[in-house]
């Protein structure tokens, strides 16, 4: 019997097999799992230094107001001593400039602070000192002249931002205190400033006001980009060159609305700068681990599908020879799968028990056949034979006259004629069939089976629907010719045994094309029909119910049908009638196992 299903290698799709399978398997779940695990690390350690740095960025930006605080109190205390000191008031009681002036820049160095104003009852200026001194004007909140509030506020400068603590020069006296002026000192948040921050809390500093940045640890060139930075109300990133920086603005006064700012950054690409050495790690550690498990993943795939190959090797060969002896040799070892070695070594039993059984049924086969040989060499051989044998005895005759002799003759030819017929189907049957392929008009054939199966007189007795559409076919003819004779030799016998009258014709032989790409004859006759228990038998060898018959005719159609790709199917009923369907393919397909294809 042949294996069809076994494909050679080469055809098969790389998913067709197991070892593939398993291995793309295993390879694939290697890959997620590691995939997953490099993506949940590289995910996790990301958002981990991400945070990390959101939380440092907002510890720098206390520190920077923490550190600005302290700094606005050391100068707020240094500046109430000053003013309390009487060589001052007395100074500025006078309101006489350059008496005042000399004060003004001692008291600055003293300070170390970056300007100072002195300024008088009515909110004159007595004294200045200090770079940038020039550009320093006293606010209105300064130029009250009764005021006794100490004042600390934030201003615009081409150096910076310029922080200034005002505290007024008192004198004590009943009811209320008389205030001779203010002392007004102010200091830089200025680049040096700035860098002395960046040392502080680690982190880029940047001053700003408006939409402009006046003092920045950062180049030049990044403060245009710095400066929509200003008015953020949350942690902004923006990208500086080829870095990426979280920036967050910290307002320097947030009691008033537009005050400057303090921009505190760190960068992003250098604090996760890191991750790139973790994640090159990782990555080699991932392209290793996927080696080893495409190692290990085709090996144990190989120890499966080994003992399974040698099983399909071995299938191959038995299905190619048909030798059973053919065994599946498999080595033991610790890697080998268990399951595949029970499987071959049921392949080994199976087939020697299927030898075993095809050796006796073989056995039983040939006693059969000789058995039914027999039956037919005593049924319709040894008839002919008597009849020969009588005519003979006859022929011996002095006194036979030439009628008689003649007689004799004629039924000698026709008994020699059915034995030669007997022996003829007896060969057909049993040899294989050899057919001659060509292109051939189907109707035609219907047409010359029909006159040879009725001698030419058929006129009455046949109607003929042949589709003049059906389209020619690729046949042997001469051998479809055969299977319908046959076919229709049983109908006309039928027919006969019916004693049906002639007013209608008692066999139809119909054409038709299903449209894909086959052919139907329906060959449909009104004779005695077949009983149940026959329709089970009437494709076995020598079964026939007829005395004169072999029981090979619809066998022999059969294998012819069947050898052409075709179907032959029968339907009956006892005392209807039979109908026989043919279905034939307009193009043959692939010579089947065991039929001899001779080309035309």
């Amino acid at each position: 019997m042949p294996f069809e299903w076994i494909l050679p290698t080469e055809l098969m799709p790389v998913t067709s097999s197991l070892t593939n399978r398993i291995f793309v398997a295993c390879t694939l779940l290697a890959m997620l799992s590691l995939g997953f695990a490099f993506y949940f690390v590289n995910a996790r350690a990301t958002s981990e230094a991400e945070a990390e740095l959101r939380r440092g960025l907002s510890e720098a930006g206390i520190l920077v107001d923490q550190n600005r605080v302290g700094l606005t109190d050391t100068f707020t205390r240094l500046a109430r001593l000053v003013a309390d000191l009487p060589k001052l008031k007395a100074a500025v009681e006078t309101g006489d400039p350059p008496t005042v002036q000399p004060l003004a820049d001692e008291y600055l160095s003293q300070m170390k602070g970056d300007v100072l104003l002195l300024t008088g009852r009515r909110g004159e200026l007595l004294g200045r000192s200090g770079e940038g001194a020039d550009e320093l004007t006293v606010p209105a909140a300064l130029k009250d002249p009764k005021s006794i509030d100490e004042i600390s506020t934030f201003m615009p400068h081409s150096r910076g931002v310029l922080q200034v603590v005002s505290v007024p020069i008192l004198i004590d006296r009943d009811p209320e205190p008389d205030v001779l002026g203010r002392l007004t000192v102010g200091f830089f948040l200025d680049d040096k400033f700035a860098e002395q921050i960046k040392r502080l809390t680690a982190s880029e500093i940047a001053f700003g006001a408006g939409d402009r940045i006046l003092a920045s640890t950062l180049p030049d060139e990044s403060r245009d980009v710095l400066a929509p930075v200003i008015g953020a109300h949350d942690i902004a990133t923006v990208r500086i060159g080829d870095e990426d920086f979280l920036a967050l603005a910290r307002p320097l006064d947030a009691n008033t609305p537009g005050s400057p700012v303090a921009l505190v950054l760190r960068s992003r690409t250098e604090r996760l700068r890191f991750l790139n050495t973790i994640r090159t790690g990782l990555e080699g550690a991932l392209v290793l681990t996927l080696l080893l498990a495409t190692i290990v993943s085709y090996a144990v795939a190989r120890t499966v599908t080994r003992p399974l190959s040698a099983i399909t090797h071995a299938m191959r060969d038995v299905a190619a020879t048909g030798d059973l002896t053919r065994k599946v040799s498999l080595q033991s070892g610790p890697w080998d799968d268990e399951d595949a070695r029970l499987l071959a070594t049921t392949f080994n039993t199976l087939t020697e028990s299927v030898a075993r059984f095809q050796v006796e049924a073989a056995q039983r086969e040939r006693l059969s056949s000789l058995g039914r040989l027999s039956t037919v060499i005593a049924h319709e051989i040894r008839n002919p034979l008597m009849i020969i044998k009588a005519t003979l005895s006859t022929l011996r005759r002095s006194d036979l006259t030439p009628e008689e002799r003649s007689e004799a003759v004629h039924d000698i030819a026709e008994e020699t004629t059915r034995l030669n017929r007997i022996v003829t189907e007896v060969l057909d049957f049993a040899k294989p069939i050899a057919f001659e392929y060509a292109e051939s008009n189907l109707n035609d054939i219907c047409l010359s089976s029909a006159a040879a199966a009725w001698a030419g007189e058929f006129d009455s007795q046949v109607a003929l629907d042949l589709d003049p559409s059906v389209p020619r076919i690729v046949t042997d003819a001469e051998r479809l010719r055969a299977a319908l004779i046959n076919i229709l030799t049983n109908a006309r016998h039928a027919v006969g045994a019916a004693r049906m009258d002639d007013t209608h014709a008692s066999v139809i032989v119909r054409t038709r094309s299903n449209g894909n790409g086959h052919v139907i004859v329906s060959i449909k006759d009104r004779g005695i029909g077949i009983s149940s228990e026959d329709m089970a038998h009437i494709f076995d060898p020598y079964f026939t119910t007829r005395r004169a018959g072999t029981g090979l005719g619809l066998p022999i159609s059969k294998n012819i049908i069947e050898g052409m790709g075709g179907t032959l199917a029968v339907a009956s009923e006892l005392g209807v009638g039979t109908e026989i369907r043919i279905d034939l393919p307009i193009t043959p397909p692939r010579v089947p196992s065991g039929v001899e294809e001779v080309p035309a």
